[in-house]
Order: structure tokens, then sequence, then C-alpha cells
């Protein structure tokens, strides 16, 4: 029953997740490493969604190898036979349309359903036959928009280093003018300064009165007595 039962999910157009990816690969179990090691590469034979695939098998397998007529040359223009496939489709399914009004139940209608299906299968092959350009394409497109990423984070980086360039320039030049000046304003105020002690000095002449106290003036005037 359960063999059944996954055999019918691998078939849908869209089957279910597999359970194993939200029961043990959940985000706390990644974390702490308690999640499963993922499965081995698969070698060999295997199938996905009913179908039997070869590890070994081409990117894009021929028509012969899935045992379908080819109904256009080994040597070819893609767009050519894709233009004829498209129009060989219309006038097919006009003709299976007339079936259906004329007779329905006539055999011919199979003939032209199994006609429709080989004509969809070399189209669908064709277009198939471009995902290598696709892939190119879309790799280069992926390149040029990494590549414009980083020419416009370097244009930024480069504005921002001038930017920076300038500020340190014109730090640098009121430094330089700082130096300069503080050599001056230093003489200014050493020059103030002498100017106020001697403005002082000529206001309050030094004397040796200014110097001894009372009791010293009485000793020297004692002393004097003497010469």
């Amino acid at each position: 029953m359960k063999m059944a039962a996954s055999e019918s999910e691998a078939t849908q157009a869209f089957p279910n997740p597999p359970s194993i990816l939200y029961k043990l690969y959940t985000d706390e179990a990644v974390e702490s490493g308690s999640a499963p090691k993922p499965p081995p590469p698969v070698q060999g034979h295997y199938q996905m969604f009913g179908a039997p695939f070869n590890t070994g098998d081409a990117m894009i397998r021929s028509l012969e190898e899935q045992n379908v007529q080819r109904l256009y040359p080994q040597q070819y223009d893609k767009k050519v036979e894709l233009k004829k496939l498209n129009r060989s489709i219309l006038i097919c399914f006009l003709e299976l349309l007339d079936i259906l009004i004329d007779n329905p139940s006539s055999p011919e209608r199979n003939d032209k359903i199994k006609d429709l299906s080989i004509l969809f299968i070399n189209m669908h092959h064709l277009i198939n036959e471009y995902r290598p350009h696709q892939a190119r394409e879309t790799l280069r497109v992926v390149l040029e928009r990494q590549k414009r990423q980083r020419d416009e984070m370097i244009q930024q980086i480069t504005r921002a280093m001038e930017k920076a360039q300038t500020i340190l320039k014109t730090c640098d030049g009121s430094l330089k003018q700082l130096i300069t000046t503080l050599p001056a304003a230093e003489d200014e105020q050493e020059e103030m300064e002498t100017s106020q002690a001697n403005e002082k000095t000529d206001q309050n002449p030094v004397t040796l009165d200014s110097f001894v106290d009372s009791q010293d003036r009485d000793l020297i005037k004692y002393v004097d007595t003497f010469k």
C-alpha cells in the first residue's frame, strides 16, 4: 500500500515535498549539526517523476535515443526548422478539427493526435537545444551585473577617498597656518607680560624697605650707628 502511494506521489505533476526534509532537516538541527548527512550523488540509473534516467546520459538526448521519429535533417537551421514545425502543427491541428467535426469516431483522429505528438516532441527538442546558449547568456548577464555592481562600488570608494583626501588637505593647511601663527602669538604674549611687569615696576619702584620688616630695619639702623 505504501509502495503504491509513493509511486502515485512520484508521478504527480506537483508532488508533496519529502517529509524527511521538514522533519529531520530543521533550522535548529542544521545549526546544531544533528541533521543527517545528505545522501551521496546518484550513480547509474534512477527515476525522476516516474521517468527512467541515467547519469551517464547526455544533457540533451537525441530523438533516436528516445525512440522518437526525427522530422528534420541532421544538418539544419534551428530557426527555419522551428518555423516549419510550427506551420505543420497548425495544419495538423486544423485537420484534426475537420475530422472531429465530420466524424469524431474516425480512426484518423488517433493518427492526427499521434502526428501532433511527434511534431510537438520535435519542436520541444529543438527548443531544448537552445538551453546551452541560454545558460551561456544567463551566465554572461550575471557576470555583467556583478561587474557593474563592482564598478559602482569602486566609484563610490573612489569618491569617498577623494572626499577624505580633500578633508585631510584642508586639515593639513589649517594645522600649518596654526603652527606658523602660534610662535608669533606666544611672542606677543611674552612682550605683553614683560611690558606689564615693567609698568608695575615703574609704578612701584623696588626699594630695600620693601624686602625687610620693621625689626630688620631697626637692626640695620643700629648697625649704621657703629660706622
